[in-house]
């Protein structure tokens, strides 16, 4: 009603942070990598053994690839935007009319008036860590969390763990000692990597404003296609070598 203007709640895009991107496609990865070995492997009718062997030797070594990747990249981008930081820094510093001149252009080529890009430019430029706050968003467009020296650590740990978390899942099946080829522990492995991929693109599409039914059945057709290239690769392959 009128009255109660919290009725209203915003849901904002970024409601899982800086990480969804590390689990979103760490966790995709994870499922997808492993279960196309095991598609491969009941291709070429191998049985639970190969399938252990292989499933947890990709989710390990595959998983670190993933997550030292991620802090490689991130440490770059860190260090990267720490220079330009440091660079804008000595700017307003030493040539502060420069740079002031700089935004106001700025703001004006993003439409605003001259008299609204001044009196902007006035009120951010007052204290010089917001304004080169501003200067780094506005004019080099980094969004780089330079003050959280542990940001690419904790990306990499959680790509990491988010590929092993998931991707384990597919092997499961196979603990019990049995299975061969495509028999009924084959189908509980593709049971269980669906219901995780619906779930995991569930989950992506909330924490990406998308549509969480459109975004889960994605996420299953992507792990479907690869499956299923996966498989047709392990029956020709065993074809070939058993000719």
């Amino acid at each position: 009603g009128k009255n109660a203007p919290n009725d209203h709640t915003e849901k904002h895009g970024g409601a899982g942070g800086d990480y969804v991107k590390a689990v979103t496609f760490g966790g995709l990865d994870g499922i997808g990598t492993t279960f196309a070995i095991i598609a491969a492997a009941a291709g070429a009718n191998e049985d639970w053994k190969t399938v252990l062997i292989f499933g947890f030797a990709n989710v390990l070594a595959d998983g670190f690839s993933m997550g030292f990747g991620e802090f490689i990249g991130g440490s770059a981008e860190r260090d990267f935007a720490l220079r330009e930081r440091a660079r804008e820094e000595w700017e307003v510093e030493n040539c502060f009319d420069v740079e002031v001149e700089e935004m106001i252009e700025l703001y004006e080529s993003k439409g605003l008036t001259k008299e609204d890009a001044v009196t902007m430019v006035s009120i951010i430029s007052k204290d010089p860590k917001i304004f080169v706050d501003f200067m780094m968003i506005e004019e080099l467009e980094l969004l780089v969390d330079v003050d959280d020296k542990w940001g690419p650590l904790k990306q990499g740990t959680v790509m990491f763990l988010s590929f092993v978390a998931f991707g384990i899942i597919p092997v499961l099946a196979y603990l019990g000692g049995e299975g061969q080829g495509t028999d009924y522990v084959f189908g509980i492995s593709v049971a269980l990597t669906g219901v995780s991929l619906l779930l995991l693109g569930a989950l992506k599409g909330y924490l990406t404003s998308m549509n969480m039914l459109i975004s889960a059945l994605l996420m299953l057709l992507s792990g479907a296609i690869s499956g299923g290239v996966s498989y047709g690769v392990g029956v020709l392959v065993d074809f070939i070598v058993n000719v």
